[in-house]
């Protein structure tokens, strides 16, 4: 198994349980104070990469202002999930519709950094809102 794809399948186990961690706060206190949480949590996390890893110094101003923005949008992204829990969405609906977001990330791939897409992947963007859609069916 290659390094990324090992990588990948600790991504998806982490996140995966990170739905079932927000539903059940968000059960129990308000999405505002289960975002605090969530965002205090970084802070250990960004220790131990400070203390334990190589970190690539100096950096530009452009190139931080590229992380910072994707961690605003990743907070934003975040703190409306805990609002969908806290709104009564269930964590097996939920999830799904929102972990289809690598479809904007593929989408942005493709018109802003110009990655080729075969026609798999355009099949792949076409029925995932449909499987979305299917999930939402009650």
């Amino acid at each position: 198994m290659t390094h990324w794809l090992l990588l990948t399948l600790i991504a998806l186990v982490f996140w995966g349980a990170t739905g079932v961690t927000q539903k059940l706060s968000t059960n129990n206190i308000s999405a505002q104070l289960s975002f605090l949480g969530f965002s205090l949590a970084f802070i250990p996390v960004a220790i131990v990469i400070l203390v334990a890893l190589p970190v690539d110094l100096p950096v530009t101003a452009e190139v931080l202002l590229l992380g910072a923005v994707g961690g605003v949008l990743n907070g934003l992204g975040t703190l409306s999930s805990f609002a969908a829990f806290e709104a009564g969405g269930k964590a097996s609906v939920v999830v799904p519709v929102i972990y289809l977001y690598p479809l904007v990330t593929v989408l942005g791939a493709r018109f802003f950094v110009n990655e080729q897409l075969s026609p798999a992947h355009w099949l792949g963007i076409l029925l995932a809102p449909v499987a979305a859609w299917l999930l939402t069916r009650e």
